[in-house]
C-alpha cells in the first residue's frame, strides 16, 4: 500500500514538472513570436491615420493661402463647411509649423496667435465676425513674415511629390 502511495506521488510530481515545462515552453514561444527584429519601415508618417482632410495644407505658405481664400469665399457665401475648414486650418497652424525646421522663437508666436484665433472662432456663435476675419488676416501675415525671415525651404516651398 505504501508503495502505491509513493508511486502515485512520484507520478503526480512528474506530471506537474512536465506541465510546468510545457506551459513555460508555450509562454516562451508566444513571447518570442510577437517580438520580431525585422520592422517594416513606414511608407508615410500618416500611415496610422485613417484619413487626411482634403483641405490639409502642403506647408505654411499653402496654409496661409488657403485661409485667405476660404475667408474670402465665406464672405460671399457664409457656408458652414467653409467656416469649419477655416477652423481646421487655424487649428493646424502649430502642427504644420512643427513639421518645418522653424526655431522655437519662430514657432511659438504662430502657435499662440493660432490659439487666440481658434478661441475667437469658437466664440463667434457660428458666424465669422469682422474682428475674427481681421485676426485671421493678421495670422496669415505673421505666417508670411515668418516664412520670409526663415531659410527653411520646407516652410515655403510646396510639395512636389505626385
Amino acid at each position: 500500500m505504501m508503495d502505491s502511495v509513493f508511486f502515485h506521488l512520484r507520478r503526480q510530481r512528474a506530471v506537474a514538472r512536465t506541465s510546468r515545462w510545457v506551459c513555460s515552453s508555450v509562454l516562451l514561444w508566444i513571447a518570442c513570436a510577437g517580438c520580431s527584429t525585422e520592422e517594416v519601415p513606414k511608407a508615410s508618417l500618416f500611415e496610422d491615420d485613417h484619413a487626411v482632410a482634403a483641405h490639409w495644407p502642403d506647408d505654411l505658405g499653402d496654409l496661409s493661402d488657403k485661409l485667405r481664400k476660404r475667408t474670402a469665399r465665406y464672405n460671399r457665401s457664409s457656408e458652414e463647411s467653409l467656416r469649419r475648414e477655416i477652423q481646421d486650418l487655424v487649428g493646424w497652424v502649430g502642427e504644420v509649423a512643427a513639421d518645418t525646421n522653424l526655431s522655437e522663437a519662430d514657432w511659438i508666436p504662430l502657435y499662440q496667435k493660432s490659439e487666440t484665433v481658434s478661441a475667437n472662432l469658437r466664440d463667434d456663435d457660428g458666424q465669422l465676425s469682422e474682428d475674427t476675419q481681421n485676426q485671421i488676416e493678421s495670422l496669415c501675415r505673421l505666417i508670411d513674415d515668418t516664412i520670409s525671415r526663415t531659410s527653411d525651404p520646407l516652410a515655403s516651398v510646396k510639395s512636389t511629390a505626385l
